[in-house]
């Protein structure tokens, strides 16, 4: 178990790859956060899957910085740190070529703000706890640029 003792955290954690990495994670032995926005019911269901651990269900809406906040102050008064966040929340939404006004200013912020900001927020969020967790590291996954981990630079 290569991640005996070590604390998780996955936005976007209740469905798809988030889910997915959700159980790889936790048969890893790695208790882990669920992340959800809307899929409460997901992301509890899903615990019920895992193999036992202290694992939780997290509200987080990435788009709202408040939000964020509130689920990394949680998270630490869980768990006192984390050691690996996987930044898998996001969205988008497929636009024909010769529809390109389907991509309007609205959807296209919407889009900008969930894949981009979100997980930037959400690192700047808990890094605090990635710090404590000592050689944490970061995956993005929403941002779909990359899925390398990223270490968390101590200081």
């Amino acid at each position: 178990m290569l991640l005996k003792d070590k604390v998780a955290v996955v936005t976007g954690g209740s469905s798809g790859i988030g889910a997915a990495t959700v159980r790889m994670l936790a048969d890893e032995g790695a208790d882990v956060v669920v992340c959800y926005n809307k899929g409460e019911d997901r992301a509890r269901a899903l615990i019920e899957e895992l193999p036992s651990g202290k694992h939780r269900a997290q509200h987080l809406a990435v788009e709202d910085s408040a939000s964020v906040r509130r689920a990394a102050d949680e998270i630490g008064q869980a768990y006192g740190r984390a050691d690996v966040l996987v930044n898998s929340a996001g969205f988008t939404r497929p636009v024909p070529h010769a529809q390109l006004d389907a991509l309007d200013d609205a959807l296209l912020d919407s889009i900008l703000v969930a894949n981009v900001r979100g997980p930037f927020s959400m690192i700047r969020a808990m890094v605090p706890l990635l710090r404590v967790g000592g050689d944490s590291v970061i995956v993005p996954m929403a941002v779909r640029a990359t899925s390398a981990c990223v270490p968390v630079i101590s200081t």
